[in-house]
Parts: structure tokens; sequence; C-alpha cells
């Protein structure tokens, strides 16, 4: 049987934290006829300082498809789809790269921009009503455990492989 462990306990309420906050996000959104994964592409190209990606990854450049699916987590196919939709709402505009015109980059029109900052006021509120309670230290703490957290999954080192390994031959 299944023990009581403090560890499991963690990543399955962190599981559970990332489903309830995209049902809540796929409600919010829904009322601007877009999903979390749409609005989550939108914040990639308001250059949103506190996505992980962008503490990862440096960017001069706007952004590319490809590296949106990578950010998210998601293929090839379902980003096109998902750009496809917000190129139709007129949100973002796709452009050829100015070195290499082969290369497809992605930026917010006026109207995306106007959206982002319609509904930032509400965003954060959602943020601070989640925060608030903790202190500045216990924030710290726990970002720096889901970004070590992260690192891990992202580098898939040998260790974690050999846990895949294992899983597999079960």
């Amino acid at each position: 049987m299944i023990e009581k462990s403090i560890e499991e306990s963690i990543v399955l309420s962190i599981f559970d934290l990332a489903n309830q906050l995209k049902k809540i996000g796929d409600e919010v959104y829904q009322k601007v006829g877009l999903t979390t994964q749409q609005w989550l592409i939108m914040l990639h190209l308001a250059d949103n300082p506190n996505l992980p990606f962008f503490k990862r990854e440096k960017h001069i450049k706007d952004l590319m498809a490809s590296e949106l699916a990578d950010s998210l987590n998601v293929s090839r196919a379902n980003i096109t789809n998902l750009i496809n939709v917000l190129l139709e709402k007129g949100l973002i505009r796709q452009y050829e790269d100015t070195k290499d015109r082969r290369k497809k980059r992605l930026t917010l029109t006026k109207k995306g921009i106007e959206l982002v900052n319609r509904t930032q006021p509400s965003r954060l509120a959602v943020i601070m009503y989640l925060t608030e309670g903790f202190s500045v230290e216990e924030k710290k703490t726990f970002l720096n455990f889901l970004e070590t957290c992260m690192g891990k999954l992202i580098n898939e080192d040998e260790k974690l492989k050999s846990f895949h390994k294992l899983l597999v031959e079960a």
C-alpha cells in the first residue's frame, strides 16, 4: 500500500494547484475569448519578466513559435493552433526575421497590448490573494524550491533518466 510522505504530498499538491489555476484561468480568460494557454502566450510576448522562461532564456528579439512551444511544453502543432487563434483575433502579429526570412517572429499588436494592460489589475489581485499571509522569506523559499525542481526536470540529469527507466520496466 502507498505510505504517506511529505515529499509526495508536496508534488501532488503542486499538481492540484496547477489544475485549479488552469481551471480558474480558463474561466477568467474565457470572458475575453481566450484559453489559459493563449493567455500565457500573450504574457510571453509582453515580455513578462516573472515568467520562468525569461529567467532561463535571455532574449533580445521577439519570440518564435518554437520557443513558445518549448516554454509551454506543447507540440509544434499545438502551438501553431494557439497562435493562429491569436492572429485571427488580431492580438498578435507574425513577421519575418530580418536576418533569416525563414524564421517567423511574433509580437503583440496594439489590441493585444491593450488587452494585457486592461486585465493586469485583476490578474495581479488574484496573485496577491493567493500569496497573502506569506512572508517575503517564505515566498522566496517557495520560489527557490520550485526553481530547483524545474531545473532538475528541465536538465533531466542521469539520476532522473534512471528513474524513467525503472518506470518503463515496472
